[in-house]
């Protein structure tokens, strides 16, 4: 295993922890996605925007009444892609 086994994009902090709550949960809306990682609403919408483009997540917009809400979950090459990096992780700790 060498450093380039790690996805240096997905390490970024704000990345690694908006994927590992995206992991952990069905789906996730902003306001969940924002209490669990510490992110504000900017550097969220860049992160998931980001996600989208590379296909690790799936964003659902939905309306209620008058107002919108955005649903946002990891899609299968999203999982894939945050499994191998834990993969590699571990064996680079020895695990």
């Amino acid at each position: 295993m060498s450093y380039q086994d790690l996805d240096a994009h997905l390490l970024a902090p704000k990345r690694f922890v908006t994927l590992a709550h995206l992991n952990q949960v069905e789906q996730a809306d902003y306001p969940a996605l924002q209490e669990s990682t510490g992110l504000s609403t900017p550097d969220l919408s860049k992160v998931i925007r980001d996600f989208e483009e590379r296909g690790l997540v799936i964003v659902i917009k939905e309306r209620r009444n008058r107002y919108g809400r955005t649903v946002v979950r990891l899609s299968g090459q999203g999982e894939k892609s945050f499994r191998h990096l834990l993969r590699v992780l571990n064996q680079a700790a020895g695990q």
